[in-house]
C-alpha cells in the first residue's frame, strides 16, 4: 500500500486514466499528487508583438493548474485527496523526478504512449530515463494495461467515460457534465484559421465565443501608447469571454498567431441555451467568473513583474 503517489499527465485521456490503476493499493489517508511538467519560455517577438517570458510562463503554469483542476471536478474525485504541482524544466523527466525527490513519493505511476518508430521511443525515452534516476518505486502503463481495465469495465457492465478529447479540458466547460458539454458543442461549428486573422476587435461586439483546438491567439487591448499584449491564448481555452457578459462588447482584441482549428459559438445560441436550460447556465457562467477572476489577477501580477524590472532598469 501507499501513502504518496505521483503521477506526472501529459493532458492525455490515456495518462488520466492511470490512477484507477492503483487506486486500490492507496491508504485510506493516502495523498495523489497530480503533475504536469512545463518548459521555461523566453521574451520573444511574434508576430509583431513582444511577448514576455515571464508572462508566458505564467500563462503556461496558470492553464496547467486549470487542467489538473477541472480534471479532479470532472471525475468527481475526493478533492481532500488530490495535490496539484507544476514544475518548470526544459527536461520532463527531470522535473518529475525532482518533484519525486522533494515530496518523498512512494510511487511514481506513469502513462507511456504505445508510438511507432521514432516517436515512440522518444516518449518512451521519459519512463526509462524516471526510471533509471528515480530513488523510489517507478510503475510504466502503457496501453495494454488500459485495454485490460476497460474489458474489465464492460464485463462488470460499467461504460467509460465518452472520449471529447480536449472538449473535456476546456476552461469555460470545467463545471458541466458529459450531457451539458454534449449541448454546447453541437451549437458550434468548426473552423480553421489562418495565421493573422482576426477572432474579435476590442470595443465591437462579440458574436463568437470560441473554442481553441489547434494553434494560438495573441491577445491584445489598446491603449494611448499602442496595442499592449495580455496573454497567449492556446488549446484548451475559450474566448472572448466578455461576449458572454452585458452587451457582448470586447474587452481585448484576438489575432492568430499560428494556424488554427477553433470550435466556433454564436453567442446568441448560447445564450439562449443558457436560458432555456438554466443550469447549464448557472455552470457555464460559475467557469466564466472564476476565470475573470484569475486571469485579472494574472494580468496584475504580470504588471507587477514588469514595473519591477523597469524600475530595476532605471535604477542601473
Amino acid at each position: 500500500m501507499y501513502q504518496k503517489v505521483l503521477i506526472p499527465l501529459d493532458g492525455s485521456k490515456e495518462a488520466e486514466e492511470v490512477f484507477p490503476l492503483v487506486r486500490n493499493e492507496l491508504v485510506t489517508d493516502g495523498e495523489v499528487i497530480l503533475l504536469q511538467v512545463i518548459p521555461p519560455t523566453r521574451t520573444q517577438m511574434v508576430g509583431g508583438h513582444i511577448i514576455l517570458g515571464s508572462q508566458q510562463e505564467e500563462a503556461d503554469r496558470f492553464e496547467a493548474i486549470g487542467y489538473l483542476r477541472a480534471l479532479v471536478r470532472q471525475q468527481a474525485w475526493d478533492a481532500g485527496q488530490w495535490r496539484f504541482e507544476v514544475e518548470v524544466d526544459n527536461s520532463v523527466s527531470e522535473g518529475i523526478v525532482r518533484l519525486a525527490d522533494r515530496e518523498q513519493v512512494d510511487l511514481i505511476a506513469m502513462y507511456t504512449h504505445d508510438r511507432k518508430l521514432l516517436a515512440r521511443h522518444i516518449k518512451r525515452s521519459i519512463a526509462r530515463e524516471v526510471q533509471r534516476k528515480a530513488a523510489g518505486e517507478v510503475r510504466v502503463f502503457g496501453t495494454r494495461e488500459l485495454g485490460e481495465r476497460s474489458a474489465e469495465e464492460s464485463e462488470a457492465g460499467q461504460s467509460p467515460d465518452v472520449d471529447f478529447g480536449i472538449y473535456r479540458q476546456v476552461d469555460v466547460f470545467s463545471d458541466l457534465n458529459t450531457q451539458q458539454i454534449e449541448r454546447v458543442v453541437a451549437l458550434g461549428e468548426r473552423q480553421s484559421v489562418q495565421s493573422g486573422d482576426l477572432l474579435g476587435t476590442g470595443g465591437q461586439l462579440g458574436e463568437h465565443m470560441f473554442v481553441i483546438l489547434e494553434g494560438e491567439a495573441h491577445l491584445s487591448t489598446h491603449s494611448e501608447v499602442g496595442e499592449i499584449s495580455v496573454r497567449i491564448a492556446r488549446p484548451g481555452e475559450a474566448f472572448p469571454l466578455a461576449a458572454l457578459l452585458g452587451s457582448g462588447t470586447l474587452i481585448t482584441s484576438g489575432e492568430a498567431l499560428t494556424e488554427m482549428e477553433v470550435l466556433a459559438i454564436p453567442r446568441s445560441e448560447l445564450l439562449m441555451l443558457c436560458s432555456r436550460e438554466p443550469e447549464i447556465g448557472m455552470r457555464l457562467y460559475a467557469s466564466v467568473g472564476r476565470l475573470f477572476s484569475n486571469r485579472y489577477a494574472e494580468t496584475l501580477t504580470h504588471l507587477t513583474i514588469s514595473a519591477a524590472r523597469e524600475l530595476q532598469r532605471g535604477d542601473s
